[in-house]
This record gives C-alpha cells, structure tokens and sequence, in this order.
C-alpha cells in the first residue's frame, strides 16, 4: 500500500519503521522533560501515539494531534534541555507523516527526534558534547535496515548552523557512508588490563560474557590499555565482588584504538586505550598499584548512573 503520490514508494510498513525508529530514539530523553516539567503528560502521550502507530495501528490524527500538543509542551518547558526532549517527542509522533517528496527538509522527519534528543542530553550534561555523540551513535546503530533504505531516497540532512542542524548531519553521515577503517595499532606495549576476577597467568581473557561496566549487557570485546595509570581506574569501576586487580596482559590478535576514548573524548588516544575481538593472554599480576582516589571514583559512578538514566552506556562495546 502506497502512503501518497510522490517522488518515490513509501509503503506503510516502511513509515512505521520510521516512526518506530524516532520513538525509540526520542523516549530516553522524556525524563529530562519530566524532571522539568513533573505532571505533563503531552510528550509522553506523542511517543505513546507514535509508537501505537509503529506496532500497526492505523495512522489517524492522533499522531498529527500529539505531535502539536507535544511541540506546544516544549514551548512551556522552563530549561532548554526540557524543550528539546519535549521536541524530540513531538517530532517522533509526525514522523508517521513523513512525505515520499525527495526534499531534504523530510529528513527532519526521521532524523530529527534523535537530533533533539542527543541535544537535551547533551544540555541536561552540563553541554557536554561527548554525551550527545554516545546519543547519536546509539540512533545510528538502532536503524534497522528499512530504515535505512527509506533515508537513502532523500536528500542528505540539510546544512545550517543550529546544534540541531550539526547533529542531525552527524547522524546522516553516520548512516549513510562507511564506517572509517580502524587504524593500525602499532603500540610496544606493556599492556594492561583492570578488573576484579582472581586470574592466573596464561588465563585467556575473550569477549562474550558480561560487560563489567553499564548494563552489563554482553561485551564484544576485550579492553586494554598501555597505560599504567587507566588500568587502576577499570579495576575500580569494574562490577562485580572482590577487590580491583591490574593484570599485565598480552593481545594474541589485532588490537584497535577503543573508541569511547578516541573518538568522543580524547582523539589522539593520548590515553593509549584500546579494544580487541581477540583472545587476551594474561602475562602476570601487578601488585602494588595506587588506586585513584576516592572521591574520583564516586563522580564517575554517579557520572555513569546519569548517563544510564538517559539510556546511554558506559561503555559503547
């Protein structure tokens, strides 16, 4: 079934996806609203419109109706980070009336609640840049692949000078060009490793088992660093029981730059932190290792917790 006469197809089951996609996008900033605004029920009725549409219901003026009432929200909000998260609700609720016109300005449709998410959270983190390219590389990883498909029959995302602007940009080239190659890792050494498991050397440290960090969804890889410094800090975050420990390691494989350090916050990896999908061997434990201090450790876990509250992971494995 053809939505509307246009430039190109668009079928209904690809604008639920689209709208399926803006929903989850938008929904991990809608505590930044209702933390601002306790008792306003609009943004949370637009994504509620939104996503009842993306799981099959028909499209109706109750997405157009929550996506008004949502944008007045934001209007009302008292911060700024408040009326984007508002924004981005209201902007996955119209994403069902995403028009098949090969316009850049439709690409706000599919774009824009993520854009205006990664803007609240980045605003309610003390505008903190690196917080809305964890929010944007999330979006981009939740495209599904009809998702895709329907944003390469548009026009790229619209330049402008607005934050908005910038971030829907990033999003659009995320999702539409290749990934960069990883650089070429040609790092001596030592290698370290911070943890709390009891391990021996010759142990073998693979990906596939639970993150030590975040959720503690499943890790798809090993992380390592050649720095002595930053391993203590990961024995020390590390979930789990027992005391932090700092292994000397040796990577059997290919190891890459970690990306939560080079590219969202510090390019160069001047950390010398780094990841592989390859078995780790484990050389010797360190002993006598200073661990950070205290108060260090508690900002980063409280740090950690506001990050979760926003949906975003400690660690982007």
């Amino acid at each position: 079934m053809q939505a509307r006469p246009g430039d190109f197809e668009l079928t209904m089951d690809e604008l639920r996806a689209v709208a399926g996609f803006a929903v989850a996008c938008a929904e991990l900033a809608l505590i930044v609203f209702e933390k601002d605004r306790p008792g306003d029920g609009r943004p949370a009725a637009a994504l509620h419109a939104g996503r009842t549409f993306a799981e099959g219901a028909a499209r109706s003026r109750l997405q157009r109706t929550a996506a008004a009432d949502a944008h007045r929200a934001a209007r009302d909000a008292a911060s700024e980070a408040a009326r984007h998260a508002a924004t981005a609700a209201g902007d996955a609720a119209a994403s069902a009336y995403l028009h098949p016109l090969a316009k850049a300005t439709q690409v706000r449709h599919i774009l824009g609640a993520a854009a205006h998410a990664a803007r609240a959270a980045e605003l309610v983190r003390g505008d903190d840049p690196v917080v809305a390219e964890y929010v944007i590389t999330a979006a981009a990883k939740r495209a599904t692949p009809m998702v895709l498909d329907v944003l390469t029959r548009y026009p790229r995302a619209p330049k402008g000078r607005t934050r908005i602007a910038t971030l829907m940009e990033r999003l659009d080239g995320m999702l539409r060009d290749p990934a960069p190659t990883p650089r070429t890792v040609d790092d001596p050494g030592p290698f370290f490793h911070g943890t709390r498991a009891d391990l021996r050397p010759g142990d073998l440290l693979t990906a596939g088992w639970r993150s030590n960090y975040g959720s503690g969804r499943q890790a798809r890889h090993i992380y390592l660093t050649a720095t002595s410094e930053v391993a203590p800090l990961a024995a020390e975050l590390a979930r789990g029981e027992g005391a932090g420990r700092v292994y000397r390691v040796e990577p059997i494989g290919v190891i890459e730059d970690d990306p939560n350090v080079t590219d969202k916050r510090f390019p160069g990896n001047p950390t010398r932190s780094y990841r592989t999908i390859e078995p780790v061997r484990v050389v010797a434990e360190i002993t006598g290792w200073q661990p950070p201090p205290p108060e260090m450790i508690k900002r980063m876990r409280e740090r950690m917790a506001e990050l979760a509250e926003l949906g975003i992971e400690a660690m982007d494995d």
